[in-house]
């Protein structure tokens, strides 16, 4: 029944012309990104991890799920990486942090880079404002774009320019 739910949710939207379709699917290896990975010609996938080891041990699975899917690996990225307080500033590691990178490292994969809680990603997603614009010099929002711009560079084929 997914399968099917996810097959009209990929043929019967009119996406128009897109350079990316990010499907974000839950953790682990289950139904959902088979059913995606065998529904669309899949070029990538992301793993998104938070430091604990529970996390992280999903994480390698998934890593071993995509090789067997033939899917290029894009990378690691390490979620919830530390709380920056809102009050003083300080960084406060709440969920250890690392974790993700050891795993890139592990499994041979790159790592994306990590990426902080900050309370304030939640309220500007229920303004239906998009944080990086809200919000663009933001710890939280610095990491979320030096992670993309890795994603899109090694994405991009070099040029004569580059």
């Amino acid at each position: 029944m997914k399968m099917k739910v996810i097959q009209q949710f990929l043929s019967d939207v009119e996406w128009g012309e897109l350079d990316w379709l990010v499907v974000d699917s839950p953790p682990g290896t289950g139904d959902e990104p088979l059913s995606v990975a065998q529904l669309i010609p899949a070029t990538g996938a992301i793993i998104v991890t938070t430091p604990q080891e529970v996390s992280l041990m999903d994480s390698r699975k998934a890593v071993v799920f995509a090789r067997k899917l033939n899917l290029k690996i894009c990378g690691i990225i390490e979620n919830m990486s530390g709380l920056i307080c809102p009050h003083c500033g300080k960084k406060i590691d709440l969920f250890k942090e690392g974790g993700g990178f050891r795993a890139a490292l592990e499994m041979g994969v790159p790592f994306l880079g990590k990426i902080p809680i900050d309370p304030r990603i939640v309220t500007s997603g229920d303004e239906g404002k998009p944080f990086v614009s809200s919000l663009p010099g933001s710890e939280a929002s610095l990491a979320f774009m030096k992670i993309v711009n890795k994603i899109i560079a090694d994405a991009t084929p070099p040029t004569k320019e580059s």
